[in-house]
């Protein structure tokens, strides 16, 4: 779904319906349909839109401070992809989201005392090694002890992953929950849904205040684009957990 929502996506295929339209003849469809698809590279490649729209849910969770972890609580980080890459090692397997979110698991988990590391996420194929098994793996690397870790080789959606968690362990107690900041809103409402008591601790920030450095600007880049399907795959999301599950 988040290729679909990709500005450079969305562009080709309004440039493809163009062409259809101007082979067929159609000089006024063909015209807003051309006209469309500049407004789309004019919005999401060039314009501050993107970085509103992803500031926007990056900003409704704060990163987590020393002194909120005093307590010794479990500790979830949610999946976020890695590649299959038999030449490298279990860290360098791992997306930038979901290398961003095993740091922040493991800074927590440095910090308190008799806590445990959970990691979750699925293989999308049979017999592969899961998402959850490769951020365990690379938690060992750096320091893990391997009686701390737990993983949930299953979900393979934030739903799934809520109701995986909960079917394991209750909702009576409270658990910090990692994961990249733009998925934290939609993460928190899916686990609150569920009847259960995430704390939030953000990870993986794309949108980063530099006082040396105007947040929103007009100058065209490709970081745009991205940020746009990011944003957009979020929102999509979240409408759709809440209209469809429950």
């Amino acid at each position: 779904m988040s290729k679909v929502l990709s500005p450079i996506v969305l562009f080709w295929i309004i440039i493809t319906i163009a062409f259809l339209c101007y082979k067929l003849k159609r000089k006024k469809a063909t015209r807003f349909f051309l006209m469309l698809g500049f407004i789309n590279m004019f919005l999401f490649t060039l314009s501050p839109l993107p970085v509103y729209m992803l500031r926007g849910l990056e900003q409704q969770y704060h990163p987590i401070k020393n002194r909120q972890i005093a307590k010794s609580l479990p500790v979830l980080v949610l999946g976020g992809g890695h590649t299959k890459d038999a030449n490298m090692n279990e860290v360098h397997k791992l997306s930038e989201p979901a290398l961003s979110r095993l740091v922040e698991g493991i800074r927590i988990y440095t910090i308190m005392e008799g806590t445990t590391l959970i990691f979750s996420g699925y293989s999308n194929k049979i017999g592969k090694v899961s998402q959850a098994e490769v951020m365990a793996k690379a938690a060992l690397t750096l320091g893990v002890q391997a009686k701390d870790t737990i993983m949930l080789t299953e979900p393979a959606t934030t739903w799934d992953e809520a109701v995986a968690f909960k079917k394991r362990f209750g909702t009576k107690k409270k658990f910090i929950l990692v994961t990249s900041a733009s998925h934290m809103p939609r993460a928190m409402e899916t686990f609150k849904k569920q009847g259960l008591h995430p704390i939030p601790a953000p990870a993986d920030y794309s949108i980063k205040k530099d006082p040396e450095t105007a947040l929103y600007n007009w100058w065209p880049s490709t970081s745009k684009a991205k940020q746009t399907e990011k944003a957009l795959h979020e929102y999509v999301g979240i409408l759709y957990y809440r209209w469809f599950k429950e």
